[in-house]
């Protein structure tokens, strides 16, 4: 038989269950949108900064007292041609007195005592294969050429952070986890007090020959309909808040700490909760009626 399609808009009507519903779940789309934001941005964070920095090296050659700028930068030449005849170096970047002196900048605000510092030579070295030299035997080496010569790898730091952005991704996981139970909780008490309140017409409707994968596909579309409205504006939601800490870490010129991602890519990303949580709206919402309708005498 026939039923009309706003079969139970009067039992969402009562008591604003509607509207409680479409609030409760724009929450939890938006609070899920953020969450697989962060986690695709830690991700890509994560993939950028270990590819880049972990088969990297630096060399400092510090400075003399005594000594002055040529000689340093003798002392630092001999290492670069030491490290350009090893197999396992793919490529050596000397950093120059005006370079090593911008990396300092942004903590020395006095030109004249910026140009009196004693600033060590910096040489960047870029290896085939994280790990292919040892730190220490490379050290040894290299001291024999320049006296004081320290070497830092950047894996033994990197491996801390790479272990603290994966937290945060793991995290992140377990909110878009929890979002999703929440999403089934909510639908599945929204169900019981939606059939409570047309108790009586479902009853009428089973005597008028309807059946329960109607009358659940009824209630599914309302759903769906109240879902679908909920979704858009905690998507939208999610996105104003996306752009406002976008252009924040900006105006802080904290950006830089985060690898680049297009805009693109982090919506698609995010657009993925809202279909998921209208998908996982409809499948919940018609398992939980049809177990409901079971059990009516």
């Amino acid at each position: 038989m026939s039923m009309p399609s706003n079969l139970f808009a009067t039992a969402f009507r009562q008591r604003k269950l509607g509207f409680m519903f479409s609030l409760m779940m724009a929450i939890m789309i938006y609070l899920g949108s953020l969450a697989m934001a962060a986690q695709a941005t830690l991700a890509r964070t994560s993939v950028a900064w270990g590819g880049d920095l972990e088969n990297r090296l630096t060399i400092e050659v510090p400075a003399h007292p005594d000594e002055v700028g040529p000689a340093r930068m003798e002392r630092a030449e001999k290492i670069v041609q030491a490290l350009k005849g090893m197999d396992a170096v793919v490529s050596v970047d000397l950093l120059d007195e005006a370079k090593a002196a911008d990396l300092v900048k942004p903590w020395v605000e006095d030109a004249s005592l910026l140009e009196s510092l004693p600033l060590p030579v910096l040489i960047d070295v870029n290896l085939k294969q994280a790990g292919s030299v040892s730190p220490e035997g490379l050290a040894a080496r290299l001291g024999a050429l320049a006296e004081g010569a320290l070497v830092h790898p950047h894996a033994v730091w990197m491996a801390k952070l790479m272990g603290f952005l994966r937290g945060l991704g793991y995290l992140a996981g377990v909110m878009l986890v929890l979002t999703g139970l929440s999403v089934v909780v909510i639908i599945a008490f929204v169900c019981r007090a939606a059939m409570a309140m047309q108790h009586d017409t479902i009853e009428l409707l089973h005597f008028l020959g309807a059946t329960d994968r109607s009358i659940a596909w009824q209630f599914q579309k309302h759903v769906g309909r109240l879902m679908f409205f909920a979704s858009l504006v905690g998507f939208f939601l999610a996105c104003l808040t996306v752009a406002a800490l976008v252009w924040l870490l900006t105006a802080l010129g904290g950006f830089s700490l985060i690898a680049s991602a297009t805009w693109a890519t982090v919506g698609a990303v995010m657009f993925l909760v809202p279909l998921g949580g209208i998908f996982l709206a409809l499948v919940t919402a018609r398992v939980s009626v049809l177990k409901l309708l079971e059990r009516l005498p």
